[in-house]
C-alpha cells in the first residue's frame, strides 16, 4: 500500500478489523512480522526513534496531558517555542477565543492527566501540540469521538487547520470523518478490502463500506 504525500486518508472498518494495528505499524508502536513500513523511502526500522517521534505524530482518542500548564503541554513537542510563536500557533488554529475563556489563559494548569479540562479541551491541547511539532505524518485516532456537540464543532475546525497540507491518516470511528477525506481505506479481518474516494465507495451499496455507511446513517437519525 502506498499513501501519497499531503493526502488526508480515513481508515474504516468494524471493531477488530485491523485499524488500530495499522496505526501502530505506521507509528512504530509495533513492527510488522512480514514486510516493511517505509516513510519517504526510508524503512522505519532505520529511522532513529528521536527522529521518528518528530516526523510521525500520533494523537490518540484521549490525548494525554501532563500535570502542567496548557502552554507547557503544547511546548512538549517543541521546547524551544517562544511565547510569540506559541501565541501565533494558537491563533492559526482558531483557538485564541477558547484560550481567553480559561482562568489563566495559556498559563492555566490542566491538572493530573488533564483532569481540569473537558475531554474535548484535552484534545484541543493535544492537537495544538501536534501542530507545533510539524510532523511529516500525522496519525489521528478519531479525535472528535466522545465529546459534546459544541466542542466537536471547534475540534473539527482545529482538525482542519492541523491536517491542511499534511499527510494525515485518521482512524475513523464516525464515517463523517471518512466523508471529508481525500481517500478511504476499508479494513476487514486484517486486510484492505476497499480503497477509494467516499463517493465512489458509498455507491457500492452491497460492499462492506456501503453497509457500514448505511448503518452509521441509521444510528445518526
Amino acid at each position: 500500500m502506498t499513501i501519497g504525500a499531503r493526502r488526508r486518508v480515513a481508515v474504516v472498518g468494524e471493531t477488530g478489523s485491523g485499524k488500530t494495528t495499522f496505526a501502530k505499524l505506521l507509528t512504530r508502536l509495533m513492527d510488522p512480522t512480514e514486510g516493511t513500513v517505509v516513510l519517504s523511502g526510508v524503512p522505519l526500522t532505520d529511522v532513529r526513534f528521536a527522529s521518528l517521534r518528530r516526523r510521525v505524530v500520533l494523537v490518540p482518542q484521549d490525548g494525554f496531558l501532563f500535570d502542567a500548564t496548557v502552554a507547557e503541554n503544547i511546548r512538549f513537542a517543541r521546547p524551544e517555542l517562544t511565547d510569540d510563536e506559541l501565541a501565533l500557533a494558537v491563533t492559526e488554529l482558531g483557538l485564541a477565543d477558547w484560550v481567553e475563556t480559561l482562568s489563566h489563559g495559556l498559563d492555566t494548569p490542566v491538572g493530573e492527566r488533564g483532569e481540569a479540562l473537558s475531554v474535548g479541551e484535552r484534545q484541543l491541547v493535544a492537537l495544538a501540540r501536534a501542530y507545533v511539532a510539524d510532523p511529516d505524518l500525522l496519525v489521528l485516532d478519531e479525535a472528535t469521538s466522545a465529546v459534546d456537540p459544541a466542542t466537536e464543532v471547534r475540534l473539527q475546525r482545529t482538525l482542519d487547520a492541523v491536517t491542511r497540507g499534511r499527510t494525515t491518516v485518521a482512524i475513523a470511528h464516525r464515517l463523517s470523518t471518512a466523508e471529508g477525506a481525500d481517500e478511504v481505506i476499508v479494513f476487514d479481518r486484517g486486510r484492505v478490502v476497499q480503497r477509494g474516494p467516499h463517493a465512489t465507495l458509498v455507491a457500492q451499496a452491497d460492499s462492506i463500506y456501503g453497509r457500514l455507511h448505511a448503518a452509521w446513517l441509521e444510528q445518526t437519525r
